[in-house]
């Protein structure tokens, strides 16, 4: 019996071990056919270009082919409709040409290895700038002026625009007597043709170079834009229309055309013109004067509020005023084509008067510009000075010029007596609106001053020793009077305290105003006391009066 189940137990072990060894790799062979996948690309973005596109892969940037490392990767592919690029090595980017048709191209670009195992692929689709996108967009034409036998093309305004960023031109054309003119330019640009024949059709080829923009993103090409620019030239008798009429008229033009302006020899403009267009016009001058000369005087800003009323401006040019803000170097650039093709002799110009000193200055030194000198010490005409109560209650003075007694001094000039009304008493300077101070030219304010005695400035009124001197494009009560807005600038209000050894005599004074450079500053306010604090409001013991003389700019 025992050895009938000692066999039956062998027998199934046997059978156990039979079925158990048939079926040992049983679990291992779905897996005989594994695929191996080479590392992939971490990223994908793309750059659109001209019938192109660029396709970064790492997230490390642009690198060199060394500094990769994708496991046993050894190839670049991209596919895309029914093409296939491959790249014998794995790269960081790659560059996608000839994508000539304006649609959504769709990308997929993985690594191989050198048995065929591809990479998990990285996908990204976009649209090519093409051709198609390239005849919807164009360069503003230029503005165009013609003349006897001139003209100009000036594209006034940023070539640039949502469409395209402009880099440069090119341009070609032939003049009456067959000579082709070439050219190049790059900002800003201008084409001065000259030699043309009245009545003829001229054509100017330009070439632009252009990136496009979609989005508002430029693209990553640069391309170039062509355009043929026609115009006529006109008859001797066409109307020109001036950009400054009154000033023309003022110069003795009566006819604007070609036949009204071809006996003006001379032209002399204010310093305030807002443009030189005109100049265009006229191309046989002798002289240009930038100065205003005796033909001009200066523009005039009145004021009535308060119960002050005053108007300041009018007469000579003043040697320290200036332009208010540059011209534009749109409105300048006439000058500069006339000299740069010898149709003036001679432009006088006074330093920084209409801030375009820059274009002026490579004409300096062979004399076709002349820097008119002024003088060291340029006086402030007594009659621009105005009351403080023009601002306000507070600022309030009794001005007096040129009294009948002063206290005596020697070399005085334009002495204003200012008695104290309140305790911000302010004396108020001003230049019309059309100007600004030349502070380049005249970087220092000088006066005289005589203070009273000392008995005058007891307890608190010590303060009205104070001369506190500020400048600004407008005073307070006129917030929208000027196109700059307020650019106020001031010294300490202790910087320039008389002393006791400085009372009761009078003292000179010398202001540094070089801080005024870049500003619009037209304003200058003499305070008096650095408007203290005075409990129960100001009511001296003895009335203050200050005499002030001589105020100028100066250069030193």
């Amino acid at each position: 019996m025992k050895k009938n189940i000692l066999f039956s137990v062998i027998t199934c072990l046997g059978i156990l071990a039979i079925y158990s060894c048939k079926g040992i790799y049983d679990n291992v062979e779905p897996f005989g056919g594994e695929k191996v996948y080479p590392a992939k690309f971490d990223t994908i973005s793309g750059k659109i270009g001209f019938e192109r596109v660029e396709l970064d892969l790492m997230k490390a940037g642009r690198i060199t082919n060394d500094q990769i490392y994708l496991g046993k990767a050894s190839k670049t592919i991209v596919e895309y409709d029914k093409e296939r690029i491959v790249v014998d090595s794995v790269v960081s980017w790659v560059n996608v040409p000839n994508l000539k048709q304006s649609k959504l191209y769709r990308f997929k670009v993985y690594t191989e290895d050198k048995y065929g195992n591809k990479s998990v692929p990285q996908e990204i689709a976009l649209i090519p700038y093409t051709n198609n996108e390239l005849a919807t967009i164009a360069v503003q034409s230029p503005r165009i002026f013609a003349s006897r036998s001139n003209a100009l093309l000036d594209w006034a305004e940023n070539i640039s625009s949502i469409l395209l960023t402009y880099c440069d031109l090119e341009y070609v054309y032939e003049d009456q007597s067959g000579v082709v003119t070439e050219g190049k330019r790059d900002v800003n640009p201008r084409i001065f043709a000259s030699n043309l024949k009245t009545g003829d059709e001229v054509n100017v080829d330009v070439d632009y170079r252009v990136v496009p923009k979609v989005n508002g993103v430029e693209i990553l090409d640069t391309i170039v834009l062509s355009q043929k620019i026609s115009f006529f030239m006109p008859s001797p008798t066409a109307p020109f229309l001036p950009a400054e009429a009154d000033v023309l008229r003022k110069n003795g033009v009566t006819t604007f055309n070609v036949v009204g302006v071809a006996n003006i020899k001379k032209l002399t403009f204010p310093i305030h013109t807002k443009s030189l267009q005109d100049l265009f016009y006229f191309t046989d001058l002798d002289e240009i004067d930038l100065t205003g000369g005796t033909l001009f005087e200066m523009t005039k800003t009145s004021y009535n509020r308060n119960a002050v009323v005053a108007t300041v401006g009018g007469g000579p040019f003043l040697p320290f005023v200036r332009r208010s803000g540059d011209m534009a170097e749109v409105n300048a650039r006439f000058l500069v084509d006339l000299l740069e093709n010898d149709l003036v002799k001679k432009v006088k110009y006074i330093p920084y008067s209409l801030g375009i000193d820059h274009l002026l200055t490579p004409f300096v030194e062979s004399g076709k510009v002349e820097l008119v000198n002024t003088p060291t010490d340029s006086n402030l005409p007594s009659a621009f000075f105005i009351n403080g109560l023009l601002e306000t209650a507070a600022w309030k003075i009794d001005l007096v010029t040129n009294p009948p007694t002063y206290p005596a001094g020697s070399g005085l000039e334009n002495v204003m007596k200012v008695t104290l009304r309140d305790r911000s008493a302010s004396l108020i300077f001003k230049i019309p609106l059309d100007y600004q101070f030349n502070s380049e030219l005249y970087p220092y304010l000088r006066f005289k001053v005589f203070a009273p005695d000392k008995s005058f400035f007891p307890g608190v009124y010590d303060n009205f020793r104070v001369i506190w001197p500020r400048f600004m494009n407008r005073i307070w009560g006129f917030p929208t009077e000027h196109p700059y807005g307020q650019e106020l600038w001031q010294p300490g209000k202790n910087d320039n305290k008389l002393s006791d050894a400085q009372l009761g005599k009078w003292v000179d004074m010398k202001i540094d105003i070089s801080q005024m450079k870049g500003k619009h500053n037209r304003v200058i306010v003499i305070n008096i006391g650095g408007e203290p604090a005075i409990t129960g409001g100001y009511n001296p013991a003895k009335e203050i009066v200050y005499h002030f003389a001589n105020f100028r700019l100066s250069k030193n």
